[in-house]
């Protein structure tokens, strides 16, 4: 797909990842409730829980990356968790089909199936399996993605992003199963899904190639052409 793209949460952590890594790439409006940092794109300051000036930040917008959310599993639930991952979840992908855009890449999590820690690699299919009021709102986000597939024709694909965190050149151990993925796998995972042509509904796993891997990488092969570039399958360094 082409065409111009919202990122959403695009001063936090991923956020900002992804545009260290994209450069000029993309066609980007940057939103979130905090600055973003100095760049060549547009940014708008937008509450995703506000409903107007989510459906106003999808105007024009072809591709939606949704990450904005509270990411932490200890986020309570009427403080943090109903307004900025659920009712902020709904505004996205509603105010994606009425502004018209074509496709939204929802930033799930690995929480959803947090419970399948006896079948890994865990496979895309695999029910979900939340062990935490997190994970549970990650449930949600990928069940809408169901509904406007189904109803409203909008292309959703899931994204169950593992840690972000992993460094080639950590401190890791290849026999332990894993469930981090690098900075560059993140950046190459998203663009992926951006670009992809057709797509109605899928859910991916974000993941480093690693020797024992948490996540199933199996669908990400064949839907998106994703070969990470890091991980415990690699050498160090």
């Amino acid at each position: 797909m082409s065409g111009r793209v919202l990122l959403t949460g695009a001063a936090g952590f991923v956020g900002r990842m992804l545009l260290e890594h994209w450069g000029d790439r993309f066609d980007l409006r940057l939103a979130d409730v905090r600055d973003a940092e100095p760049s060549a794109h547009e940014f708008v300051r937008c509450d995703c829980a506000d409903f107007e000036a989510m459906k106003s930040a999808c105007n024009g917008i072809e591709t939606v990356v949704h990450l904005a959310a509270d990411p932490s599993p200890r986020a309570e639930f009427y403080d943090s968790l109903l307004s900025r991952n659920v009712i902020a979840t709904y505004n996205a992908f509603q105010a994606a089909h009425e502004a018209g855009c074509k496709r939204i890449v929802f930033a799930s999590s690995i929480n959803a199936i947090l419970g399948h820690d006896d079948i890994t690699p865990v496979p895309w299919e695999a029910p979900i399996y939340p062990i935490n009021v997190y994970g549970a709102t990650k449930c949600w986000g990928e069940a809408l993605g169901r509904v406007y597939s189904h109803t409203h024709s909008l292309s959703c694909i899931m994204v169950r992003l593992g840690s972000p965190r992993f460094e080639q050149d950590g401190d890791w151990d290849k026999e332990r199963p894993s469930m981090g993925i690098s900075r560059r796998d993140t950046a190459q995972l998203f663009a992926r899904c951006i670009e992809v042509g057709d797509i109605d509904y899928a859910v991916v796993h974000g993941v480093s190639n690693h020797e024992h891997s948490w996540l199933d990488l199996e669908i990400n092969r064949k839907i998106l052409g994703y070969e990470p570039e890091d991980g415990t399958a690699f050498p160090k360094g």
